[in-house]
């Protein structure tokens, strides 16, 4: 019974533990742009300081999320971002915002994240402003025009053409050991879990920067070759060390033999 009950007060801990929305932060000291956890309760998010230490730069700082949204201008009629920041008041209170345009317009617009949306029913692709706290991948059920009904259909972050998503974090898996990437976003949203495309494996693995793995094996193999010349140069050193060595060595004399004495018969 009481193993019971610690395992359902890990299960409830651990879902207590999950509750958080992805923000970003911006590093006052590098200005660089990094994901972070902000953690909520009953859809209301909890007053929270952060202090975190930059990706980046690896410094101790007390940072102020926030979220970046999109919205639909209604005079410029254009797409446009706005970050709005991390407050402890509803998840709801984010799908609206005041804002101001580089047009001129100030007002109050619905926000969220524009998204791709592909149709379950009829595969029909369309772009539209989803909810602010939408996530690649997930599945919603939206109206199709096409189908002229509600489907369920499929969200998926825009892509530009031609545009490579690159990892900015790495790991060695350890059931294939080949280094594969991951996004630090994916990392916080699964609490390091990782899951490896090649074998499929999954663990927790020791996660590094980008290209730490390749700096590494340079590393290895520079140590390797300097320790195989540094043997070669002492090689000859030895060799000709032994070799004066063998010439200055006096040879052995031969004892001169004694005069032979003749005795008078």
């Amino acid at each position: 019974m009481g193993h019971k009950q610690s395992r359902t007060t890990e299960c409830v801990s651990t879902e207590q533990q999950q509750q958080f929305k992805l923000f970003e932060y911006a590093c006052p000291k590098c200005k660089s742009k990094r994901p972070i956890q902000y953690f909520h309760k009953d859809d209301k998010f909890l007053p929270q300081a952060p202090r975190v230490v930059c990706g980046e730069c690896n410094t101790s700082v007390t940072v102020e999320p926030f979220k970046t949204v999109e919205y639909g201008c209604p005079s410029c009629k254009k797409w446009q971002k706005a970050r709005i920041p991390a407050k402890p008041m509803p998840l709801n209170m984010y799908n609206v915002s005041v804002v101001s345009c580089n047009c001129g317009f100030k007002g109050q617009v619905a926000v969220g994240r524009l998204m791709d949306v592909t149709c379950s029913q009829c595969w029909q692709k369309r772009r539209e402003l989803c909810d602010v706290w939408s996530e690649d991948n997930e599945e919603h059920r939206t109206y199709c025009s096409t189908c002229q009904d509600y489907k369920r259909s499929f969200v998926h972050v825009p892509k530009k053409k031609g545009e490579a998503v690159r990892a900015d974090m790495e790991y060695m898996c350890e059931n294939c050991f080949r280094v594969r990437p991951i996004h630090a976003e994916e990392l916080l949203r699964s609490d390091g879990l990782a899951c490896c495309s090649l074998c499929q494996w999954v663990g927790y693995p020791e996660v590094h920067a980008q290209g730490h793995c390749e700096r590494q094996k340079r590393r290895k193999e520079e140590a390797r070759r300097h320790a195989v010349e540094a043997s070669r140069q002492s090689r000859p050193s030895r060799d000709s060390g032994a070799s004066s060595s063998r010439m200055k060595r006096p040879g052995k004399v031969r004892p001169e033999p004694e005069p032979m004495r003749v005795v008078p018969g």
